[in-house]
């Protein structure tokens, strides 16, 4: 695979990615946050952060860290699913309109990586001279997300997700339930609300909405997959109060984890 073969495709496994503050859960300390990643993002060039970044939209308060390849960049400067990357080798990812284009530049001369990262309250410097917080082997075991299960509508405005993609890898094989690797996992899905949930000017406005952003209207959840576990994904309506501004911005659902249920995985 050539260089610009593998930058195109490097490219779509990151932008196919979108995740807003709703979409990232708190992450216990400690907890390991390492996933397997596709080998084009494994296997990208040694500049590269060997993770999967959300750059889409800008984002005030840093892009969001959504998957990390083990033994990468990324993991030995100690980056974490769930860090907001604020700035890379001195060039803030804060103010720009472009975050994509200002992340390639700030890795394009290759050599060391420095780079700002928000956790847990705190402003973390990280460089792959100096690594911090390693993070730890990844847990044993696997278990499942799964989109299906009967979901409770009325109660809590929960209705299915389609699954676009795991880990950035692209489409999964449709089945009832996805066997993973224990361990901090970036579900990508799409909500699939039905459309009597919304009135005749709602609904022509999400339809806008869809066709205009395509597939970058899907959304990003990190999940902790236990071993032994299935967890079941859903979208929450949150139609309280709901406008044409919220649907514009696509802000009229979020992805969730809306169960969890034993289920042996070996």
């Amino acid at each position: 695979m050539n260089f610009r073969h593998l930058q195109r495709h490097l490219a779509v496994a990151i932008l196919a990615l979108s995740a807003g503050a709703a979409t990232l859960p708190a992450f216990a300390s400690g907890t390991p946050s390492t996933v397997s990643l596709p080998m084009v993002l494994a296997g990208a060039q040694s500049s590269a952060l060997d993770a999967v970044i959300d750059v889409r939209r800008p984002e005030t308060r840093g892009v969001a860290v959504l998957a990390i390849t083990p033994g990468g960049n990324a993991d030995r400067m100690g980056m974490r699913v769930g860090d907001r990357l604020l700035s890379v080798n001195g060039r803030s990812l804060t103010d720009t309109l472009e975050p994509n284009t200002t992340l390639q530049a700030a890795l394009a001369q290759g050599g060391a990586i420095s780079a700002t990262v928000s956790r847990d309250g705190q402003v973390l410097e990280l460089s792959d001279s100096a690594p911090v917080g390693r993070s730890a082997p990844p847990p044993s075991g696997c278990g499942y997300v799964s989109n299906r299960g009967t979901l409770p509508h009325v109660t809590d405005r929960l209705y299915p997700v389609e699954i676009i993609s795991i880990d950035g890898s692209g489409l999964p094989i449709d089945a009832n339930r996805h066997r993973l690797p224990a361990g901090m996992h970036a579900i990508t899905v799409a909500e699939r609300i039905e459309s009597i949930r919304f009135n005749p000017v709602e609904l022509r406005m999400r339809e806008q909405l869809l066709r205009r952003e395509g597939a970058r209207a899907a959304k990003t959840l990190v999940v902790e997959v236990k071993p032994g576990t299935r967890h079941l994904l859903g979208a929450r309506f949150l139609d309280e109060g709901l406008d044409g501004d919220r649907i514009r911005r696509n802000a009229y659902w979020e992805p969730v984890v809306w169960k969890d249920v034993a289920d042996d995985c070996r």
